[in-house]
């Protein structure tokens, strides 16, 4: 029991030790003595009151770093378009006394560009191509399926052309051109093909010098030009393949007959450019001209196509494409089907209304 009181007591001594907080200010506060002492103690050079220490004591604050820009990305330099235009048109008649033929036609156009430029180097390739179908109804139907024949073609085009140049300055190019045309299905005219796939072809190659203006700008201050370029070639090479068997025998398109190719060496320009003269209305259009040296210099091939396009809406538009050609090799035919003997302007033109998309 005895031992218990002296648990108890120590315990209660304990608590009260521990409650008890001890006096810092009195443990802590310098004498005077001590302060002259630590004073004395110490050399000159460090004699200086604590407070005027504490005073002369700067807080450094680190600067606000402003967040790095974020990079901006880098322009590409390639420069891709497509466009698909899709026309149809249709003619009816119903007890029409003056007579005609019910009559549907459908043409489809794609073109497609791709276009590469950096400081010194340029490259510019076009694919482009058209297909037309023309149907007659004939006064009495026909009880099998040769309907089908009274589909006739009124449109067939392949063309590609690429420019690659060098250029010091920021317009004029030092470049190789390179062209091919054909079409894709034969054409007949009384029985006879007048063109068949490669007949003819053909395929032009130069190297010259090609002017380019991209940007936007005024001709004579009133019509605005884009992307006009032109080109000038003293070394021209043209190539006309013929490779079907009957129009090879029959000379067509400038062939000797018998051959199935004809080489020409020459001088050639190309200028293509397109133009807006009213807000909803462009036309683009490309000439190319080719002359040789060995047989009646300046006596020029020449190849000239244009398309006006009037949009209506983002989705319609109403186009006239239109071709002129002339090549002095080359007999005029008639819609019967018979030779002219001589060369003339060839001219062709599609008129409709249509779906265009470009993407």
């Amino acid at each position: 029991m005895r031992a218990f009181f002296v648990f108890l007591i120590i315990l209660c001594a304990s608590i009260r030790a521990f409650s008890q907080e001890p006096d810092t200010t009195q443990a802590h506060a310098a004498t005077p003595a001590d302060t002259a002492a630590v004073s004395a103690a110490a050399p000159d050079s460090t004699r200086m009151p604590v407070a005027v220490q504490e005073d002369t004591l700067e807080t450094t604050t680190p600067e606000a770093v402003a967040p790095e820009a974020a990079p901006e990305p880098k322009k590409s330099e390639w420069k891709i378009t497509h466009l698909v235009r899709l026309n149809l048109s249709q003619t009816a008649y119903f007890y029409w006394s003056a007579g005609g033929d019910n009559s549907w036609a459908t043409n489809t156009f794609y073109t497609f560009t791709a276009n590469y430029k950096n400081a010194n180097w340029a490259w510019d390739t076009k694919f482009d191509t058209e297909y037309g179908l023309v149907y007659i109804e004939p006064a009495v139907a026909p009880e099998d399926f040769s309907w089908w024949k009274n589909w006739k073609k009124n449109a067939d085009k392949i063309q590609i052309s690429t420019t690659f140049g060098y250029t010091q300055n920021s317009r004029l190019y030092y470049s190789f051109l390179g062209e091919f045309k054909t079409q894709y299905s034969p054409d007949k005219f009384r029985g006879n093909y007048s063109s068949v796939f490669m007949a003819p072809g053909y395929l032009n190659m130069g190297l010259g010098a090609d002017y380019k203006r991209t940007e936007e700008w005024l001709l004579f201050g009133i019509l605005p030009m884009k992307d006009f370029t032109a080109f000038m070639s003293p070394f021209t090479a043209r190539f006309t393949f013929v490779l079907n068997d009957a129009l090879s025998q029959a000379g067509a398109f400038g062939v000797e007959s018998g051959n199935r190719v004809k080489e020409q060496m020459g001088m050639a320009a190309k200028v293509s450019f397109k133009t807006r003269p009213a807000e909803n209305v462009q036309i683009s259009t490309t000439l190319n001209l080719f002359t040789p040296y060995e047989d009646k210099f300046l006596n020029f091939v020449v190849a000239w196509d244009a398309v006006v396009a009037m949009k209506v809406n983002k989705y319609l538009s109403t186009t006239l494409n239109t071709s002129l050609q002339y090549d002095e090799k080359i007999d005029a035919v008639r819609r019967d089907g018979t030779s002219l003997g001589k060369p003339r302007v060839q001219f062709k033109e599609l008129l409709g209304v249509g779906i265009a998309y470009a993407f």
